[in-house]
């Protein structure tokens, strides 16, 4: 158990390192997508002007135009992760670096690269995966040693709930997210002990553009 919960530690720092940032911070509103924009207004005809000593004419119907329906993605602070390298600093004291990317419409992956004094460094990959069907986000850490679902990242917290899955019996784990702004994360690995979680690891991050 204290094997399979040091991985987790080690996975949970480089997550979060992936998603938590400036940890020292107070919290902020959380980074979002760009609004939905308004759907194009109806354009209206000018009222006819009339004459006191003519009669008006019958006049055409006014044209109207039928705004087109538009879609946006969802207001979801996940999608402002890629871009750039977040470089981080662990509750442990050591440093990490995360590059998220995009692999496709619906899958992000993250690559965190711990640094440990005295130790090669440790490199670590999470698969974002989002349902459009259910609104919801899935993880899976080190190719699903470690499963969660949290919904959009629409608060200032986003928080992910699963559970470890080489440990036995599971233990239910969760990952939580605070926003610190555009560029800073913090996050917080926790377990869940005697029916309360309690935080084992964590990290600070923020986000450099090169």
């Amino acid at each position: 158990m204290y094997v399979s919960m040091m991985r987790w530690t080690l996975a949970s720092v480089a997550l979060w390192a992936l998603v938590s940032n400036a940890a020292l911070a107070g919290p902020q509103v959380p980074p979002a997508a760009s609004a939905a924009p308004s759907p194009a207004p109806s354009a209206s005809a000018a009222p006819a002007s009339t004459s006191d000593s003519v009669t008006p004419a019958a006049t055409a119907p006014a044209a109207t135009s039928i705004a087109t329906p538009k879609v946006s993605l969802p207001v979801d602070g996940a999608f402002s992760l890629p871009g750039g390298i977040w470089n981080c600093e662990t509750l442990a004291n050591s440093t990490a670096t995360s590059v998220y990317k995009v692999s496709d419409a619906r899958t992000m992956v993250e690559r965190t690269t711990l640094h440990l004094p005295h130790r090669p460094p440790v490199e670590l990959d999470t698969t974002f995966t989002y349902s459009p069907a259910l609104g919801r986000w899935s993880l899976s850490m080190q190719h699903g040693a470690y499963t969660a679902t949290a919904p959009q990242w629409s608060q200032p917290t986003w928080t992910f709930e699963g559970y470890e899955a080489d440990a036995d019996p599971r233990g239910r784990v969760r990952l939580v997210y605070t926003s610190l702004g555009p560029d800073a994360y913090r996050s917080d690995y926790q377990a869940l002990n005697k029916g309360t979680w309690q935080t084992f690891s964590g990290a600070t991050c923020k986000r450099e553009v090169p």
